[in-house]
């Protein structure tokens, strides 16, 4: 590595008002005491879900230490009524050692390591940081994923989604809980995008989704796990579509990252689901019946022990690597000849003349997975499933071509029929559990006779509920395709 460049003690400040107007804005605003000299900083898009290394920024020397809304370069992104109103909100104390390296000829980048804490103003609180910042200042931006995969061969690294910014209002609102999970947004299309484009923005919206669910699964919260699980599942939908037009090496290359993500999420999914869903729901329909708390016990045991697996997985270096390559994967191609999903891209029509096309597809594999519902064993029912799941998948990655009121109505009726068939589908996991519970417990005691209860219980509810499910297949049925307006 390069020698140390500098070494320097960084404070700084972030402001923004008591309703936090810059925040909802996306922005930031710091002031940053370098050895007496002070710099302000404004962020654009600081926030952002869907692009986790592309932010807008702003900078000017300033003769104190507070903010100056009429700095040249970075006051004009500030707004004018906010400007009033500017008091700390937090500040982040850290000592940080650069690198100077030059991965190639041509190519500069900066290595900050930093060491620190983050404190909030006025409260108590602190977060500790400790990381390692890749900044590019020349060249192209496929070195810095190659020289982090140098990086986690020598330490143990892992991604971090979000910015000390977010982290600083995280703390200050809620402490030192951990972060809720965080649900899929939209994805800005253009109907005359290739797509090629059109994945690479899907792909970043999903990977972003995923990674900032990771506090959440790490802290145990069954819809961190849920929303991950969400995020992989749109992605292999999305590239699944267009499977046809993607290079099959890369197709396959990228398939199977994301099938072993799942694959970590499943089992973690199902425990959630029998401990938090079907469980409560059996105790209430059957409240006398003996063994719940026996069984309780035994689901809860087996779904912490998931949960320590699902953690050390996502913190392994083949996690970390593989979301590497992930990122890379759907970043924008460049002259150094890295292209990721570009690689050989071949010219074709635009998404806004495929996408009609791919949705008839999802539709029409669904009327068929559909036909003759009431003669459906679970298997071809589960089937279904995953049929309507990946049209309302699809239908929402590129919901924004389409009107939104028809959208919405036709994803009311994918919803309800999706609700109907995953519970269907919960019921028939459990009973395919039967036989990894009962090597947990012995199959005459209590807690065993009251997971065969529950699943009788949940087997009526099922029959009870056929109706439903019928109608609402009719309706998607019959509703009419939308994108063909």
């Amino acid at each position: 590595m390069a020698p140390v460049s500098a070494q320097k003690r960084l404070v700084s400040t972030y402001y923004d008002t008591p309703e936090a107007t810059l925040k909802e804005r996306g922005l930031t605003l710091r002031v940053r005491d370098q050895d007496g000299d002070f710099i302000q900083t404004v962020k654009a898009g600081e926030f952002a879900e869907g692009d986790l290394l592309s932010r807008g920024e702003w900078e000017d020397a300033v003769t104190e230490n507070r903010p100056d809304p009429i700095a040249s370069q970075s006051g004009p992104h500030l707004p004018e009524e906010a400007t009033g109103e500017l008091r700390p909100v937090f500040v982040t104390e850290v000592s940080r050692t650069t690198f100077a390296i030059e991965p190639a000829p041509g190519t500069a980048v900066e290595a900050a390591i930093d060491q620190g804490v983050i404190r909030a103003v006025d409260k108590d609180g602190l977060e500790p940081i400790s990381e390692v910042e890749l900044e590019l200042k020349g060249g192209e931006s496929s070195v810095l994923y190659d020289l982090a995969a140098q990086l986690l061969k020598v330490a143990p690294l892992r991604l971090e989604a979000r910015s000390k910014s977010e982290r600083g209002y995280h703390l200050v609102e809620h402490g030192n809980a951990p972060p809720s999970a965080v649900h899929a947004e939209p994805v800005e299309l253009d109907r005359d995008m290739t797509v090629m484009d059109a994945l690479q923005n899907i792909g970043r919206s999903c990977l972003a989704q995923l990674l900032r669910n990771e506090p959440a699964v790490l802290s145990g919260q069954p819809e961190g796990v849920h929303q991950m699980r969400v995020a992989v599942r749109r992605l292999r939908s999305a590239i699944s579509s267009f499977r046809e037009l993607l290079p099959g090496h890369e197709f396959e290359r990228t398939v199977e990252e994301l099938r072993w993500l799942g694959g970590m999420l499943g089992p973690v999914r199902n425990l959630d689901v029998f401990t938090t869903e079907l469980l409560p729901q059996g105790r209430l329909r059957l409240p006398d019946q003996p063994g719940w708390d026996d069984l309780a016990a035994t689901l809860d045991r087996l779904r912490i022990a998931s949960y320590d697996q699902l953690r050390d997985a996502i913190e392994s270096q083949r996690y970390t690597t593989g979301m590497l390559s992930l990122l890379q994967r759907f970043e924008t191609p460049d002259s150094s000849g890295h292209r990721g999903l570009h690689e050989t891209e071949a010219p074709g029509p635009p998404i806004g003349e495929l996408v009609p096309r791919m949705l008839d597809r999802r539709r029409r594999k669904v009327r068929r997975r559909g036909a003759r519902f009431g003669h459906l064993a679970p298997p071809e029912r589960h089937k279904l499933r995953i049929a309507v799941k990946k049209l309302r998948y699809t239908v929402e990655l590129f919901g924004n071509l389409f009107d939104k009121t028809e959208l919405q109505g036709y994803v009311k009726r994918l919803k309800g029929l999706q609700g109907d068939l995953g519970y269907a589908n919960d019921v028939r996991v459990a009973h395919e559990f039967i036989t990894e519970l009962f090597a947990q417990i012995e199959p005459r005691s209590a807690g065993a006779h009251a997971w065969v209860a529950l699943l009788e219980a949940h087997d009526q509810k099922l029959a009870g509920g056929e109706r439903k499910m019928r109608r609402n297949l009719r309706k998607l049925n019959e509703a009419r395709p939308f994108w063909h307006q």
